[in-house]
């Protein structure tokens, strides 16, 4: 029997910027979320992360990003692993991110094993993630769906 293919969407979110204890500050982040199948990613991970696709981010690392997810470019963590969800504070994978494995088909890509990693440890944590995926999305639906995010982090606020 065939798998029922994923539909890979994406929404617009906003992490507010505040004030915490002791003078520090959460900055604000606009982001596009990775919506999947209707639900919300980061929701799912219940990590305080923000996505790859990032307004405050350069341009030229959400297009490496971009790249990532279609293979075009090599993974940023060992074992293939590509980052989905970052620091939402600077971006760097050093501090934790929600990282997958991506196969590409004909047709299809695939996201499975999630897990939660950093770049100076070898251990990736699942606890949260154990539930998510693995999706399945028509290759060139996904292809478009990124060049449109793309452009969508281009628009002016």
């Amino acid at each position: 029997m065939e798998q029922k293919l994923s539909t890979l969407d994406f929404a617009i979110r906003q992490r507010s910027s505040t004030k915490l204890p002791a003078g520090t500050s959460q900055d604000e982040r606009n982001y596009l979320d990775f919506v999947i199948d209707g639900q919300s990613l980061a929701e799912r991970t219940r990590y305080d992360l923000v996505s790859i696709l990032c307004k405050e981010w350069v341009p030229d690392e959400r297009e490496k990003s971009v790249r990532r997810l279609l293979r075009e470019e090599a993974a940023d963590f060992p074992d293939d692993r590509r980052s989905l969800l970052v620091c939402p504070k600077c971006g760097d994978i050093g501090c934790g991110a929600v990282s997958i494995i991506i196969e590409v088909s004909e047709n299809s890509v695939r996201w499975r094993d999630f897990g939660y990693q950093n770049n100076y440890e070898p251990e990736i944590h699942g606890v949260h993630l154990k539930n998510l995926g693995p999706f399945e999305f028509d290759l060139s639906d996904y292809k478009s769906k990124l060049s449109h995010a793309l452009e969508m982090l281009k628009a002016p606020s």
